[in-house]
């Protein structure tokens, strides 16, 4: 069985085309077989940046990062939930949370977000 190259990503500069990558994302199994499927765009010591997209009543339940984190929303739409405050989320909207505080998202719609997570050395 031939593996599969390895995605760099640590590089000095990196671009991608979000819709693109959806769509990628979208057509793989784990979008297929599962309610969410997600992707590392980006990672080194300081942040990582995935691609994460919900089919509509999906759920990622109460959880916590190691890190601040931004998280924007590219397609659909999901209701936020932190802190004791729920937010609905639509296209080009971002909401941002400090580290460790308890989260949860929940696809409105079929969505696909990015999220970033900032971590301090």
């Amino acid at each position: 069985m031939e593996s599969k190259p390895q995605r760099e990503l640590d590089l000095p500069l990196m671009s991608f085309v979000t819709g693109d990558e959806i769509t990628k994302l979208k057509s793989s199994h784990q979008w297929q077989t599962e309610s969410r499927a997600a992707i590392t765009l980006a990672k080194n010591e300081a942040f990582t940046v995935v691609l994460v997209a919900l089919h509509k009543g999906a759920m990622l339940r109460e959880h916590q990062s190691d890190g601040q984190l931004t998280l924007t929303v590219l397609e659909g739409k999901i209701r936020f939930r932190a802190a004791g405050e729920e937010r609905t989320l639509g296209v080009g909207m971002l909401v941002a949370l400090g580290a460790h505080i308890v989260h949860e998202v929940e696809a409105v719609e079929e969505c696909a977000f990015a999220l970033t997570v900032l971590r301090h050395h």
